[in-house]
């Protein structure tokens, strides 16, 4: 698989802060991205990448295609020339649902991109609303398809813990946004940061976040909703890195959240196998023995609570 190279632009183009959002702490960047740094850091990638992995550069942190479009136009020149040169493969990009037309699509695709992020967070308009995201189920639904009719992949990024949000409301979420038949789906239970809205909501006690354990359970009831409508999941839990591990108080954030949502999933698929069969050894595939048994074995003391001398092996 060909890597990815990002290029942060946090916050660029967002016409407002939605009450979890503080990019520039999620990116570890405090400035606006400049051609020459996105120049920068892809003649460092195409430095230190092996022969023959042609990259995919991807401008994540904002809505690109809500920049100004002088701007987007003088980094897209920068990805312009790398793939000319053969150094980069394609170009990604992530942005908001109200900012996507058939005018933008057209332009992305002259600019060598193949793959759209779309930050959709929640199918629930008062959910939507309560995070201050500033668009609608509709527009998410809407550039969906305009995005898909385009050729383009589409992959939609969502959330569980926004304000106002219940088990109930994040399945429904993830059942919306499998019927909009993404390439791909991102999942970010919410972790709270200073410096932003939920902040003070949190501090003023008006803002409730989940915990992990939590959080797990939920992403767990979407990954199942996913798994079963054939959309793989990129990833599950924000990228754990050095500052956010010293900033966030609060919420879903933990360095192994995916393994802990994937491990509810296998918790859940094991419970119901030893009530259909009766077995108390269970071999699963070496692949995903870790999370059968469980992040710190946690699979494996709960079955054994539950069931007795339970098992887990590798086939």
């Amino acid at each position: 698989m060909a890597s990815i190279v990002p290029i942060f632009v946090p916050h660029a183009g967002c016409p407002c802060q939605c009450v979890f959002c503080n990019q520039r702490t999620i990116a570890g960047q405090k400035q606006r991205m400049t051609p020459a740094q996105a120049r920068e850091i892809l003649q460092h990638a195409h430095a230190i990448l092996p022969a023959g992995n042609i990259p995919q550069a991807a401008f994540y942190g904002g809505s690109f295609t809500a920049i100004p479009v002088e701007q987007q136009e003088e980094l897209l020149a920068v990805t312009d020339e790398f793939f000319a040169a053969g150094k980069i493969s394609s170009v990604r990009i992530s942005t908001r649902p109200d900012a996507i037309d058939e005018e933008i699509l057209s332009r992305m695709k002259r600019h060598h991109v193949t793959v759209i992020e779309l930050g959709a967070q929640s199918m629930d308009d008062t959910v939507l609303q309560n995070a201050r995201r500033g668009h609608t189920a509709a527009n998410t639904e809407r550039a969906a398809a305009l995005i898909r009719r385009a050729g383009i992949s589409l992959i939609l990024q969502t959330m569980a813990g926004l304000p106002g949000d219940t088990r109930e409301t994040v399945r429904y979420t993830a059942q919306c946004i499998a019927a909009l038949k993404p390439d791909g789906v991102r999942i970010y239970p919410v972790a709270v940061l200073p410096n932003t809205p939920l902040y003070d909501d949190w501090q003023a006690g008006r803002y409730q976040p989940l915990d992990v354990e939590t959080a797990a359970v939920w992403c767990a009831d979407m990954l199942e909703i996913f798994e079963r409508e054939h959309i793989p999941v990129i990833r599950v839990g924000l990228n754990p890195t050095e500052e956010l591990d010293s900033t966030v108080v609060a919420g879903a954030y933990h360095p192994a959240m995916g393994e802990l949502a994937y491990g509810e999933l296998w918790y859940r698929r094991l419970c119901r196998h030893i009530q259909m069969t009766g077995e108390r050894t269970i071999s699963v595939a070496p692949r995903e023995l870790s999370r059968a048994i469980g992040h710190k074995k946690r699979n494996l003391l709960r079955l054994r609570e539950q069931f007795g001398a339970v098992h887990i092996v590798a086939q």
